[in-house]
């Protein structure tokens, strides 16, 4: 640029590095510095606040000249923005001598010094968590099945221990039971508990980190192993269990020290803050569950799996166990509500208890024309028994002897009874029922009922309460398929 522009000498962001080197122009603000209170080169400072552009021709011939001497150095690698050829511009003008003057004696070495780049601290990376049994089988559908069965199988060994272990071995220890009652009420936990230990421990194994392969490994085989100990076992538990249950009604209503037991084991962590009658139906429910959660597992398993055909057997003897467990439960729980209903009802003819009759249902009703007259409903397999409830006094010596809860009034053959919902009749009877009672259908030959009812005779019976309909439902259907049943087996010839 010539001096003869209109900007002569001004400090442009074109100026060559020919004309004015970092270095010179560095050099130049020191003898700024140096004549800074009155320099004959240097024009008037304007007024506070106002920019002021440095130019060139500020500069005294003198300091010009020194450029010379001041050997020129290479372009350093990161440049101070004091060396940029960019524009300056200060709001103030005491800024350049403070700047000039702050600049250290080595500041030629510093401008020309590499300046490494920053290092960036790297994370390493965090140490995966080792696998486990759970996050090995969770990766697919197949082993997600097996991981429910596993856990459960888990629980349910802790909880059999729980039965053996606290409550078994608390109530005889403290005095709560004798071991021969402790015997009858957990029949069978032991075994079960020796047996799941050892299930449990072989199905681990398959599954253990390292041997589980959702391709290969075979859960059925595991099963079919075990099918006749699973059917031994259970089986002996489910022939005792009505016993069980009915001892353990026995300890609760007649045992002051078995009460207070169970009232402080509900509290306790050891047992979940369960009641050992909600163990004791653990076992009946266990087997339901397998045939369950071996049809889903099938239901995972591709027909070419070295499993499949395996898991077949395995879901149909584990469907046939569940069956079978339900089917003795059903008939041990009806054989005991018929001995139960015996001893609750006073004066109850002891023919009441026969190998071949059952409880189906019971329930209580009033009649319909003497709302203030209760009845209770025993149905039978083959007959209907009509009680009545005993009041119970207030103080202990009016209470009955033997603490009956009803007492007998008739007892009624199904296959001389009609039983019809009365609900046409308005709205009053939508809950009743009438029981008829035809003499000419008896036959001395094939009458399980004595004393005989010298004539015939209806009652209308009325469910009463929130449940009312549900009730009268039930117990129609109930007594309608009885009596037709009855019909088609003993006397088909004559219906």
């Amino acid at each position: 640029m010539d001096s003869s522009d209109g900007l002569a000498g001004s400090y442009s962001p074109r100026l060559s590095r020919n004309r004015l080197s970092a270095a010179s122009y560095s050099r130049s603000l020191h003898d700024i510095s140096g004549r800074a209170s009155a320099g004959p080169d240097l024009p008037p400072r304007p007024a506070a606040g106002l920019p002021v552009q440095l130019t060139f021709n500020n500069l005294s011939a003198k300091t010009m000249e020194k450029e010379e001497e001041i050997p020129s150095l290479p372009p350093p690698t990161l440049r101070s923005p004091l060396y940029s050829a960019e524009a300056m511009m200060f709001l103030y003008p005491h800024l350049i001598d403070a700047i000039a003057g702050s600049l250290p004696s080595d500041a030629w070495e510093w401008a020309s010094t590499e300046v490494a780049a920053p290092v960036i601290a790297v994370k390493e990376e965090e140490k995966k968590a080792p696998e486990t049994v759970e996050s090995v089988l969770t990766k697919d559908g197949r082993g997600y099945v097996v991981w429910n069965l596993v856990e459960t199988e888990r629980n349910y060994c802790a909880q059999l221990g729980i039965m053996q272990n606290f409550f078994r071995s608390r109530l005889v220890d403290q005095g709560v039971v004798s071991e021969t009652a402790a015997n009858l009420i957990f029949a069978g936990i032991d075994d079960l508990y020796a047996f799941h230990k050892k299930f449990s421990g072989e199905l681990e194994k398959l599954v253990a980190v390292g041997s589980w392969n959702t391709s290969e490994t075979r859960i059925g085989a595991l099963f079919i192993r075990f099918k006749d100990d699973l059917v031994k076992m259970y089986t002996k538990f489910i022939d005792s269990y009505a016993m069980s249950q009915k001892l353990m009604k026995r300890e609760e209503k007649e045992n002051a020290a078995y009460q207070a037991f169970m009232k402080e084991a509900v509290k306790l962590k050891e047992t979940g803050r369960q009641q050992l009658k909600d163990f004791m139906i653990l076992p009946v429910q266990r087997t339901a569950r397998y045939h369950l959660l071996l049809k889903d597992l099938k239901k995972r398993t591709d027909d070419t799996h070295p499993d499949s055909p395996e898991l077949q057997t395995a879901w149909e003897a584990m469907s046939e166990l569940a069956s079978s467990v339900n089917e003795k439960k059903r008939k041990e729980e009806e054989a005991t509500g018929l001995f139960e209903a015996f001893e609750q009802t006073k004066n109850c003819p002891p023919t009441l208890i026969r190998h071949t009759r059952k409880l189906i249902h019971n329930v209580d009703v009033v009649d319909h024309h003497r709302i203030s007259k209760t009845m209770h409903l025993f149905l039978c397999s083959d007959l209907l028994m009509v009680t009545h409830p005993i009041a119970k006094g207030v103080l202990a010596f009016g209470r009955d002897k033997a603490e009956h809860l009803y007492k007998f009034v008739r007892w009624l053959d199904l296959v001389e009874i009609e039983a019809e919902h009365l609900g046409k009749q308005g709205e009053a009877f939508k809950d009743s029922v009438r029981i008829t009672y035809d003499a000419s259908k008896r036959d001395p030959l094939d009458s399980f009922t004595q004393p005989v009812e010298p004539a015939s005779f209806s009652m209308v019976v009325k469910f009463e309460g929130h449940d009312a309909t549900k009730h009268r439902k039930d117990f129609l259907m109930a007594v309608q398929s009885e009596i037709k049943k009855n019909r088609d087996q003993r006397r088909p010839a004559k219906t």
